[in-house]
């Protein structure tokens, strides 16, 4: 118990806070490893999670969701689309793509009267969302200032939800791991795109959700398309294709490539579920199925939990803290053996709380915050090295001749 309650434990924890805190506000020049740091700049460990673990097990594809494919189709093809799927009678229709400006009464009017029937079917609940996009952020009032919508001939018969996702800008790549649920645009609050269509198909697992009131979530991805029933442009064109399935579901109208097999770099993202983590090559997932991912999450409320900032700080002062102990005792009975044994501990630290990490976002959909405490372990034993041979004899000596 001697070591455990030693107020000089408490003095070493606080001096690898001060060091964390000194490396954050002091700009180190690390360009020696600016290539390992540009291969791991958009890496997080929870990505293995997805990329891994969920790849392997083959999680359940969601029956509820169909992609389809509009590839760059003309608008009058597009309309054909929409008319057939349309006459399958689904729950609702989402089309990510914008309408910008009208081009020719030819291929325009096809599309405005498809989605003018759409409107018509369901007159009382209208079952159309066309995606918009929030504009202009004002930092001042924390909220945009503007939406960009398609042209109004198209986009006066749909409800609208925002197709903005978020990436980090300050990366070298832009890996989607989370979305806002909602935005306020000047005085009007705006819903995103998948949220506005799972209330279509579910509105309890909707309001569900947004009454967690975060103002970012983290998504829970299922999987590629290959997770989703997936139509290509041309299967719904062909009228041959029995499309009844569709009854009841959520149809998710987006570019896939100019076929399904001919993969493009166009509206691509990297996301959690590349198979290279670090250093990736080519973004791995369509816009399209990262908002069918986020539906899914809805609907089935698989909702990722995230470790508040607060309790982060006080597991890593604690385990930094009992590190501290743990060293003391080391010190004084192992002492030959102290460097060796303190190397061991924090390696064990290091593979349990990775993880412990991995199985929490796994297992239950938690997503640890362990970057202070990882941080903290690594610098523990160095710390305690510097405060208990050099500090601690000079800060006694000095008081001594003060008394």
């Amino acid at each position: 118990m001697k070591y455990l309650f030693d107020k000089e434990h408490f003095f070493a924890t606080l001096l690898v806070f001060g060091v964390i805190g000194g490396f954050l506000l002091v700009p180190v020049n690390v360009s020696f490893i600016s290539p390992f740091a540009q291969a791991f700049s958009d890496f997080d460990i929870t990505d293995l999670v997805f990329s891994r673990l969920r790849s392997e097990r083959a999680t359940a594809s969601d029956t509820s969701i169909v992609i389809v494919n509009i590839a760059h189709l003309p608008r009058n093809q597009v309309a054909h689309q929409i008319n057939r799927i349309l006459a399958a009678k689904p729950a609702a229709i989402g089309i990510d793509a914008f309408f910008r400006q009208p081009k020719s009464p030819e291929i325009d009017s096809p599309l405005v009267q498809a989605l003018a029937f759409v409107q018509q079917a369901s007159p009382q609940r209208n079952k159309l969302v066309m995606v918009t996009k929030v504009t202009g952020v004002n930092p001042e009032k924390d909220v945009f200032d503007s939406l960009e919508t398609s042209h109004p001939i198209f986009s006066k018969y749909a409800d609208k939800g925002f197709a903005n996702i978020i990436m980090d800008s300050t990366a070298g790549f832009r890996t989607v791991r989370s979305f806002s649920p909602r935005e306020l645009v000047k005085d009007t609050e705006q819903f995103a795109f998948s949220v506005k269509l799972a209330q279509l198909l579910d509105s309890g697992a909707a309001a569900r959700f947004l009454q967690r009131k975060n103002p970012t979530e983290i998504i829970n991805y299922r999987g590629n398309y290959s997770r989703f029933y997936t139509l290509d442009a041309a299967d719904v064109l062909d009228s041959t294709v029995d499309l009844r399935f569709l009854q009841g579901k959520i149809v998710l109208m987006g570019f896939m490539g100019y076929t399904l097999s001919d993969q493009s770099l166009e509206d691509t993202f990297f996301t959690p579920m590349n198979p290279r983590n670090a250093g990736k090559s080519l973004p791995d997932m369509y816009g399209v199925v990262i908002h069918a991912n986020i539906i899914s999450m809805i609907l089935h409320e698989t909702f990722v939990d995230e470790m508040s900032t607060p309790m982060s700080i006080v597991i890593a002062f604690v385990i930094c803290y009992l590190n501290m102990v743990l060293f003391h005792y080391l010190l004084e009975h192992y002492e030959l053996l102290y460097q060796p044994l303190s190397i061991v501990v924090q390696l064990t630290e290091w593979i349990l709380m990775v993880l412990l990490l991995v199985a929490a976002l796994d297992k239950w959909s938690y997503k640890v915050d362990f970057t202070l405490t990882l941080t903290a372990c690594t610098l523990s034993a160095g710390v305690f090295e510097i405060y208990s041979l050099s500090l601690k004899p000079i800060l006694k000596t000095f008081r001594h001749r003060i008394l």
